[in-house]
């Protein structure tokens, strides 16, 4: 470009037309020009004379995982509590450094084909509690990889079909590979420059630890990935041995964080699964002898509450007969529960304290519902060990008008606590109800009431139906 006093001559400059606002945001790049040059063009706005089009050169995969997302802030607002949630489970027989992770990041080489768009993130995110950090991960890392590996990897919330509430996984064409969990930046802020396994002889360390290494296990997965969104550590778990990468921070380049992930998710793809740890459970007395036993009434246990049940048994499968519930199953009393004890099969409906699961227990298929402990208020293992009560109290009506409690206890460890029951039908709200089954339900009704027990949520969704009877939850 040459210059002449006032003039301005252009060699070999193409033009192309494309009209935008001042200092519009494109592809990440501030482009100010006319608030620079109006000052030449006083007869008439600049806007009318200047028509630029800005097109940023595409990336290689490569390229577009070196991309690193923009901070995050912490409102003065956000909660600054060290604390995390205390977490059961059988821990790992050894926690160590993963100490040639990194290396390993830096040498894998992904497509250099330039066909990627320079990813775009939001740099907007004020931190006010733990939800916020979630929010910020999905945003500006899960939907990042979304873009970059997707279709066939899917970095999502969605729920997994085992007990236990991971923040974030990742599925290859519906298979689960990988689990991800959240903190705030305060949770970790004592470990300070230690490594993980440093970290993990205190408390705190073991609990956060505990928590996604109960993830892993449960659903028998090899890798993992820990986040404050600052700070990032990934996991890879060999049956009962568990071994953790250094620190990684947001802003380094090398490797990247979005290159990490990418690296550690072609991992999972190629080899995800780890044997469920082999737990041995004590158990007492012979279980083909057992049944329930009748506990007195207390002032506590005289009114099934909303809250107990409302989310027992939401739209199960019809196609489980009735006779099911005169089958081999005989109730045992509580007991600790390994990974192993259960084959789980899908998620037949999900609640505020947890959800309900599908799977096969000693044979029979049941549904098994399910709180994560790590997650859930105190208040909602309280429901539910009420709930266990109220259900011994009825034991003369289980299998007859209410589904019969086949198993209860603590899971993993003490990671979940569950309680299992038989399918007796589908909800109520998915069928034309006859007049037998109407009557049925209104009979186990009356039986509830009979044992001076108040049901005080019947909606469609608790009056489970199956061909010919009613059954209440």
């Amino acid at each position: 470009m040459l210059t002449n006093g006032g003039h301005v001559t252009l060699t070999n400059f193409e033009l192309y037309r494309n009209d935008f606002g001042k200092d519009e945001d494109l592809g990440g790049e501030e482009l100010p020009p006319l608030s620079k040059i109006s000052k030449y063009f006083t007869s008439q706005p600049a806007d009318e004379h200047i028509h630029i089009i800005v097109k940023l050169p595409l990336l290689s995969l490569e390229e577009a995982l070196s991309c690193i997302p923009p901070p995050i802030t912490y409102s003065t607002d956000c909660v600054t509590s060290k604390t995390t949630t205390k977490a059961s489970g059988d821990p790992p027989a050894s926690v160590k450094l993963w100490d040639d992770f990194f290396d390993k990041v830096n040498q894998f080489r992904f497509d250099q084909q330039p066909i990627f768009e320079r990813p775009r993130f939001n740099d907007r995110f004020a931190v006010v509690d733990e939800e916020d950090v979630r929010n910020a991960i999905n945003v500006n890392i899960c939907m990042i990889l979304n873009d970059l590996t997707g279709p066939d990897y899917v970095y999502s919330r969605k729920s997994t079909d085992t007990p236990g509430i991971p923040d974030f996984n990742c599925h290859l064409v519906g298979s689960l590979i990988l689990v991800m969990e959240a903190k705030r930046k305060h949770v970790l802020e004592d470990m300070g420059e230690e490594t993980f396994p440093e970290f993990y002889q205190t408390s705190k360390g073991k609990d956060v630890v505990q928590q996604i290494y109960n993830y892993m296990g449960g659903n028998e997965l090899r890798y993992g990935i820990l986040s404050t969104y600052d700070k990032h550590w990934f996991l890879r778990r060999e049956h009962a041995k568990l071994w953790i990468s250094k620190t990684l921070p947001l802003e380094s380049e090398s490797p990247p964080v979005l290159k990490a992930y990418a690296y550690l998710t072609r991992q999972a793809k190629e080899n995800p699964k780890s044997p469920k740890t082999q737990v041995v459970v004590p158990v007492q007395g012979d279980n083909d002898s057992r049944t329930l036993r009748s506990h007195s009434k207390s002032s506590s246990n005289s009114s099934l509450n909303q809250k107990a049940s409302s989310s027992s048994l939401n739209n199960q499968s019809s196609s489980t007969s009735a006779n099911q519930q005169s089958s081999s199953i005989t109730p045992v009393d509580q007991q600790d529960y390994s990974f192993t004890d259960f084959k789980f099969k899908g998620i037949l409906g999900e609640g505020r304290s947890g959800k309900t699961l599908l799977c096969e227990f000693r044979g029979d298929t049941i549904a098994l519902k399910s709180v994560d402990i790590s997650k859930a208020p105190s208040y909602v293992l309280e429901e539910m060990q009420k709930e266990v009560e109220i259900y011994k109290d009825l034991a003369d009506i289980q299998g007859k008008y209410i589904p019969k409690l086949i198993c209860y206890g603590n899971y993993g460890g003490g990671m979940s606590f569950v309680i299992g029951m038989t399918i007796v039908g589908t909800s109520l709200s998915e069928y034309k109800i006859t007049e037998q089954q109407k009557s049925r339900a209104i009979k186990g009704l009356e039986a509830i009431h009979k044992h001076g027990i108040l049901h005080n949520d019947i909606r469609e969704e608790n009056i489970l139906i199956n061909d010919k009877d009613g059954y209440i939850v």
